[in-house]
């Protein structure tokens, strides 16, 4: 075999190496967790689901509480038994006594191991099915492909530090964070709170829905759009190298001084932002765009970032926030140059 031949296999056998590392790179970005699937056409309306695991869950803590109260009583029953038998001067009773503190520490501890695990695990489970029913409705458009959630997964501090938003922000919490793509492009949700200072001087700046989506853009700086509801909550402060643009429709436009916002965002773009509804459960709007990147700070009310547990599941509350991120995405969407 010459020489020439010898290297051409091996250039071959180079090329198709370096093609199934980049297959397998490109493998280790794809969404990795729990899929989310969309709900089936004959399945039961998920507003029925969660409403029923609802009332089995409080249900099963209220007799969880109510058996740890009973156990209570009985072992402090015990304790003052105990306590007169012991002070008595004959020895029976101070057997008897001893004999119930005996029984009542043994008590304490068996009731401990057997129950220990069971409301956590019940807490665990309704959880898990609470976010399967919300995920699964929140993302069955026909959009949105590849969906998936990790319940270890959290957003990074640096997500919301890189948008520069909210100044002082050093701590945040996150949850239900789920990946996947809409329109063929990745974006990223999920709950979020964001707080500055600590201890007695902590100070929450951000409690809500959060979603980015990449762009197309080109331009310096940053952009920061607010739209105000009733109570102004959340509101951005780390505007101070921006300026006011516009405050037209309800919409406040925060970018650099003497930047086309209209031309750099598109009229299009703004007029899909001032139709979003900001109601009800939707407290305020900020979004964030620069340059291949946008993102969205939806602030919501107890009814949406709380788990439904003591007043009736309102279905109401999570259609909004469905119909609030497809017309976010919508709007990002309207960034994106599109495919030929």
């Amino acid at each position: 075999m010459s020489d020439v031949s010898k290297e051409k296999i091996e250039e071959k056998e180079n090329t198709e190496n370096v093609k199934e590392e980049a297959v397998e790179d490109v493998n280790d970005l794809l969404p990795k967790g729990e899929k989310i699937e969309k709900p089936a056409t004959d399945a039961e309306d998920y507003g029925v689901t969660v409403e029923n695991a609802r009332l089995a869950f409080q249900a099963k803590f209220k007799r969880g509480r109510r058996n740890s109260y009973i156990v209570m009583a009985v072992i402090l029953a015990v304790a003052v038994a105990s306590v007169i038998c012991i002070t008595m001067k004959a020895m029976v009773f101070k057997i008897i006594g001893w004999s119930l503190v005996g029984s009542a520490v043994v008590g304490m501890i068996v009731y401990y191991i057997v129950n220990r695990n069971i409301l956590p695990s019940a807490t665990k489970e309704y959880i898990a099915l609470v976010n399967r029913c919300f995920n699964g409705r929140n993302f069955s458009n026909n959009k949105f492909t590849d969906v998936t959630t990790d319940e270890n997964e959290r957003f990074e501090l640096s997500d919301p530090i890189s948008d520069r938003i909210y100044k002082d922000l050093n701590n945040i919490a996150s949850r239900n964070v789920i990946n996947g793509h809409f329109s063929k492009r990745t974006f990223k949700a999920g709950d979020m709170g964001l707080y500055s200072g600590a201890g007695k001087n902590r100070r929450s700046l951000f409690v809500g829905k959060y979603v980015s989506y990449p762009n197309d853009l080109h331009f310096e700086n940053r952009y920061i759009l607010v739209m105000k509801g009733v109570s102004a909550v959340d509101l951005p402060d780390d505007i101070e190298d921006l300026k006011v643009l516009s405050e037209q429709d309800g919409l406040t436009v925060y970018g650099p001084e003497g930047a086309k916002f209209e031309s750099d965002l598109t009229k299009e773009f703004i007029k899909k932002v001032k139709g979003i509804a900001v109601e009800r459960h939707l407290l305020n709007l900020n979004l964030v765009i620069w340059s291949g990147h946008s993102s969205a700070y939806m602030s919501y009310d107890d009814v949406i970032m709380t788990l439904p547990f003591e007043k009736e599941f309102d279905k109401e509350s999570n259609e909004q926030y469905a119909s609030n991120l497809l017309d976010v995405l919508n709007a990002f969407e309207l960034l994106v140059k599109k495919e030929k």
